[in-house]
């Protein structure tokens, strides 16, 4: 873990405190306890953990489980609601496979604990406009028409309705479906990241032959963690092997012959991708 990554989780402490709350108090008392949870830090820890702690502190403190709950919701909303349009422009393209990889790489933009937040809309035109900066879509599709078996590792609340497109399309082009979708999620709240309800609410778990897996958020009970070996095994059950977000980069952008979709939205992954942030990219990791 990066020393800047305490920077990052005090300030998405705080904006998420004012987020959940408009009680002064309240918030301040968010932070205090946020602080006093990163002196005891395992330095050896995936960054992601950063975030656990500040849901964890965030739902301890107002005594809500699930505080994030109502924002999933309205992300999910949000972008259903486009999803007619956004899916005429993927028919409407010339490469209808790319061009859904582009609007789920845009759709990472929705993030409640990203280091910048940019705004989903002005992502969406620019996605259209823009060449990924990193672009290994030739080896993706091959790989999609190819694969008997796929694992998507989905990221955050509202950005899943990109990934039901992408998924949509895949299948589209392949025309025959996948033997099995799994879909891994976190088993238990955590800030906007996508828990089975939400993979239900949108109609991921419809598509042929799904079935959703939890890793931990953080909390006991909620599944295995994510870099243990139990969840490496499943990787390894599957011959497509897709990860959304920053997080899952940070997490497994060491795992062999895989594929990261995401928006850069972190000095520390812009430096390790060797790309700027707000950059859209495809990789392939050998």
């Amino acid at each position: 873990m990066d020393l800047d990554c305490l920077s990052c989780a005090l300030k998405m402490a705080s904006r998420n405190a004012r987020l959940i709350t408009e009680n002064v108090e309240l918030q301040k008392r968010i932070m205090i306890e946020v602080i006093k949870s990163l002196e005891s830090i395992n330095w050896d820890s995936i960054p992601i953990e950063l975030a656990f702690i500040v849901n964890n502190v965030i739902a301890k403190v107002t005594g809500n489980p699930d505080p994030f709950k109502e924002f999933r919701k309205k992300s999910n909303d949000m972008v259903l609601k486009i999803y007619s349009e956004l899916r005429e422009m993927i028919k409407k393209s010339i490469d209808g496979l790319e061009t859904a990889v582009k609007l789920s790489a845009a759709g990472n933009s929705i993030d409640f604990g990203a280091y910048i937040q940019p705004d989903l809309h002005e992502s969406i035109k620019r996605a259209m406009k823009e060449q990924l900066a990193i672009n290994d879509y030739g080896k993706f599709r091959e790989r999609i028409l190819e694969a008997e078996d796929m694992i998507y590792f989905l990221d955050n609340a509202g950005e899943i309705v990109f990934d039901k497109l992408l998924i949509e399309t895949m299948l589209d082009i392949r025309s025959k479906p996948f033997k099995s979708i799994t879909l891994v999620v976190k088993g238990g709240p955590a800030i906007s990241d996508v828990i089975p309800e939400d993979v239900k609410y949108v109609g991921l778990d419809k598509l042929p032959n799904v079935r959703i897996r939890c890793v931990s958020n953080g909390t006991e009970g909620t599944g295995p963690w994510m870099s243990s070996e139990t969840v490496k095994s499943w990787i390894r059950e599957h011959d497509l092997r897709i990860f959304k977000g920053q997080a899952n980069f940070e997490t497994y952008h060491d795992e062999a012959d895989s594929f990261f979709i995401l928006m850069v939205k972190c000095p520390i992954v812009a430096k390790m991708i060797g790309v700027p942030i707000g950059s859209f990219v495809l990789k392939y990791s050998r």
